[in-house]
């Protein structure tokens, strides 16, 4: 934010108004992007593999398919079901995050 108000024009006062920081900040993050020193902090490409896949993510779609009310832990054992490389219920629950399917909980309250 920092970087496009200054490249649109805006002063360094103005711009500290916006944001709501100190000069010194705006002064050393623009000169950071000018001098392309600013590193890319996002995770994309971390490098460790992910637990689920593209085709995890099918297999995940297809259980939820079939048990449209089932909660993580069941989905989870049914992820697991003659898999090689198991997967934890937290996993399963940011994958459905990841997939925008929001509503299902982390634990059974029923199952007792």
């Amino acid at each position: 934010m920092i970087t496009g108000f200054r490249a649109k024009g805006g002063s360094i006062s103005e711009t500290t108004n916006f944001v709501n920081c100190s000069r010194a900040a705006v002064v050393k993050l623009y000169r950071a992007w000018q001098y392309g020193t600013i590193q890319n902090q996002r995770r994309v490409a971390c490098g460790a593999p992910r637990a689920i896949d593209d085709r995890g993510e099918r297999r995940l779609r297809r259980c939820i398919r079939a048990n449209k009310r089932a909660t993580v832990e069941p989905l989870s054992a049914q992820m697991n079901q003659g898999a090689t490389k198991s997967v934890s219920s937290t996993t399963v629950q940011q994958t459905l995050l990841g997939m925008d399917l929001l509503s299902r909980r982390l634990v059974n309250f029923f199952s007792e």
